[in-house]
């Protein structure tokens, strides 16, 4: 049988060279939501305000670092937390576990850290699946710039449990760099297994710092540390790998002890402040040089400094003309530092619908139902949810329901009866949702008796020794239907 096993190499291989993909190129830009970053963060949105460009630096340079979330689609962090062949392949490049999402991720099903199922999002609206297909870079974008504030449907997401780690009989808090669960599946080779392998955490990760020389002018120094990050193992449920977990050995967490060096390259210092240093200031489209007086050992350097990212803002768009693939409009960004301009493709009009419609799933009280019809314009098959059907009042249940009460008969001794109210509910059969509720006689308070002895009342079966406060919690209509005692 021949492997389909996706190495990290691997992975990151196709995403440098741009192998065959069905999706263009991506970056956090594509889920990145400003207005959501700012409104999350109370010191960003006083600091940057609703400065869409710096709010995306500030999450690339220190937001990702610390855990932020800048999306409501995925947690970049938790997903590069949660899979150790992604940390092992891209380090601190955020862009690339976008990237590796929304090229890779979604079609494996991995889930830790994804915030909206794009999926279920461009299945559930037919017009964005037929204007990008798998193009999941495109949908993020729609979702964000249109979906969101559309209220559209959608972006449910469908996890997987994952079995507890296998127990094992090895105490040790090992540092092993490939761990996998010993409970794989005899025909392993045929998943798409991605292995749980292992990368040394750095110091900005949560290694702890042992020992360090500091580098100098021209000779290198070094950073002693220990690694202290998850070691990880695979997950199968079924006989298929579904992801990586942190190992577990007797109910301990595993993490790596291993003790390892990083060299500090050498490197001059520059003055505080560096105004007046600048020979040729970089652009968007060349570098530029920089001379100073070393701080630290006198000597004059020149150092080039790499060109500045180009700094777009919208400038215009053309309307999209039609629903047909390939109308699509065009968003115009221009570059305020250089003037140079680039585009993105705005989304198709919404297809036309005549008032025909074929149901291919009913609806019930529990689940939507999925109809569809054909676009008058370019007759597309455009599917959409229906409403939810009214509740079979034929299919109920009317049932005794008993409150707690928590009724003090006497505060001044201490002595507290112990009793109920009674009313009556009527729950849905199929969705367990209340119907109506008939609390006439809630306000008639009885008190427990425990006949038989066994510490709870006959009744309302609550414990005859519980405490509480004086007052009562009965079902309200439209709430679910849990049992019998509140």
């Amino acid at each position: 049988m021949k492997g389909r096993k996706f190495l990290a190499f691997s992975l990151a291989a196709a995403l440098l060279v741009g192998g065959a993909m069905s999706v263009s190129a991506a970056g956090v830009q594509d889920v990145f939501d400003a207005d959501a970053y700012a409104a999350k963060y109370a010191d960003l949105k006083a600091s940057y305000g609703t400065d869409a460009k710096a709010l995306l630096e500030h999450f690339l340079a220190n937001g990702a670092k610390e855990g932020r979330i800048a999306s409501d689609i995925l947690d970049v962090a938790a997903y590069r937390n949660a899979y150790a062949d992604l940390n092992a392949a891209f380090g601190d490049n955020w862009d690339a576990y976008v990237e590796h999402y929304l090229t890779y991720g979604i079609k494996e099903g991995r889930t830790t850290g994804v915030l909206f199922d794009l999926a279920d999002y461009a299945a559930k609206n037919a017009d964005v699946k037929a204007a990008y297909g798998e193009d999941y870079a495109a949908i993020a974008q729609h979702y964000v710039n249109f979906g969101k504030k559309e209220g559209r449907p959608g972006g449910e997401i469908k996890k997987v449990a994952a079995p507890a780690a296998a127990a094992t009989t090895n105490n040790s808090n090992s540092t092993g760099n490939n761990n996998t669960n010993t409970n794989k599946p005899a025909d392993e080779d045929d998943a798409t297994v991605v292995p749980a392998t292992h990368q040394h955490w750095t110091l900005a990760q949560g290694a702890t710092l042992i020992s360090q020389l500091l580098p100098t002018c021209t000779e290198a120094g070094y950073q002693e540390l220990r690694c202290n990050a998850p070691v990880m193992e695979n997950v199968y449920v079924d006989g298929k790998w579904v992801g990586t977990q942190q190992k577990v050995v007797n109910g301990v967490p595993v993490t790596c002890d291993s003790v390892y060096k990083v060299t500090l390259a050498p490197a001059h210092s520059r003055p505080e402040s560096t105004d007046n240093l600048y020979i040729e200031h970089p652009t968007c489209t060349s570098t530029g040089v920089m001379k100073y007086t070393c701080t630290k050992c006198g000597k004059d350097i020149t150092e080039t400094l790499e060109a500045l990212q180009h700094d777009y803002v919208q400038v215009g768009y053309v309307e999209s003309k039609g629903c047909r693939p390939g109308d699509e409009g065009q968003n115009i960004f221009q570059c305020k530092n250089c003037g140079v301009k680039t585009t993105s493709s705005r989304p198709l009009l919404n297809h036309q619908l005549g008032t025909k419609r074929n149901v291919e799933v009913e609806s019930t009280c529990t689940a939507a139902g999925k109809a569809y019809g054909f676009c008058d314009v370019c007759g597309a098959k455009v599917y959409e949810n229906l409403p939810l059907k009214d509740h079979n009042t034929a299919n109920t249940t009317n049932v005794t329901v008993y409150a707690d009460t928590y009724t003090v008969q006497d505060a001044a001794n201490g002595v507290t009866q112990r009793t109920h109210a009674v009313y009556r509910v009527t729950y849905c059969n199929d969705c367990k949702l209340i119907t109506d509720v008939d609390d006439a006689d809630a306000t008639t308070i009885v008190p427990c008796v425990d006949a038989n002895k066994d510490g709870a009342c006959d009744n309302c079966k609550l414990q005859m020794n519980r405490t509480g406060k004086n007052q009562i919690k009965v079902y309200q209509v439209g709430e679910t239907f849990i049992g019998t005692v509140q």
